[in-house]
């Protein structure tokens, strides 16, 4: 089971690993609210709180029964995913400072980071609290939302809006994958794994809303040092396996 999820993370980074975002940070204004970054994070946590808590019995369980009966087939769980679930984030974090032109500079990226985990972190504890969600399994009353769902959709809507959809298509692709993982291995019911997504990303947004205003607050001085971002840099991902063992492995390439 590692061994499948940790191909999946691999794919979904080459997906994007040739790829060279456009965002110029010098060509894109500041990024300010607007009511259409409300729309998806309304129709993800609408569409999981409307199957998790009207249409469970009509919904969630035949698709579980499924997964469980015809995808699963008694694979064992696996821990692999409580680590590739912060990827997104990291990549947001470091991805600039190899040179990737990004819309704001590594000071910003970190006040980025820190906000919107800060408020996914928070809020989604809130949120496990209030809802009492059951996991599948049972004995476990925080399931509703996916604190991992949560986690990946807020690095992956970060990569997007500091990389573009370059990069930020890679982010996507591996933070569903991290969704159909929790379903997989029977941690979340599709509610939670929706419900999740949305928060997700509207954590991103709070991050991107807020940065300003944090800077102003804490007389924070815009800072343009990003490492390499100054240099024509390609960076490139490259996935294989060992032909004798099967084990899955990764290099990362660097040119200047």
């Amino acid at each position: 089971m590692a061994r499948k999820v940790i191909l999946c993370v691999l794919m979904c980074l080459c997906l994007c690993g040739g790829a060279r975002a456009q965002y110029a940070r010098d060509t894109l204004d500041r990024q300010s609210f607007r009511p259409a970054q409300l729309i998806a994070p309304a129709l993800l946590a609408g569409a999981g709180l409307s199957i998790h808590f009207l249409g469970h019995d009509a919904v969630e369980v035949p698709i579980r029964t499924f997964v469980q009966d015809n995808v699963r087939k008694g694979v064992p769980a696996s821990e692999v995913t409580g680590y590739v679930r912060w990827v997104p984030g990291a990549m947001h974090l470091s991805l600039g400072l190899l040179g990737v032109p990004s819309r704001h500079a590594f000071v910003d990226r970190s006040i980025e980071d820190v906000i919107s985990f800060g408020f996914c972190l928070g809020g989604g504890y809130l949120l496990k609290k209030a809802f009492h969600g059951e996991r599948p399994g049972g004995g476990e009353f925080d399931s509703f939302p996916s604190g991992h769902c949560m986690i990946a959709f807020t690095g992956a809507e970060l990569m997007r809006m500091d990389y573009g959809w370059a990069w930020g298509g890679g982010a996507y692709a591996l933070a569903a994958v991290i969704g159909g993982e929790r379903l997989l291995v029977d941690r979340h019911w599709l509610g939670d794994v929706l419900a999740g997504a949305g928060f997700g990303i509207l954590s991103a947004h709070v991050g991107g809303w807020l940065l300003d205003p944090v800077k102003s607050l804490f007389g924070i001085p815009d800072v343009g040092w990003d490492g390499l971002s100054g240099r024509r840099t390609a960076v490139a991902f490259h996935a294989s396996a060992d032909p004798l063992s099967g084990t899955p492995l990764a290099g990362v390439s660097v040119s200047f």
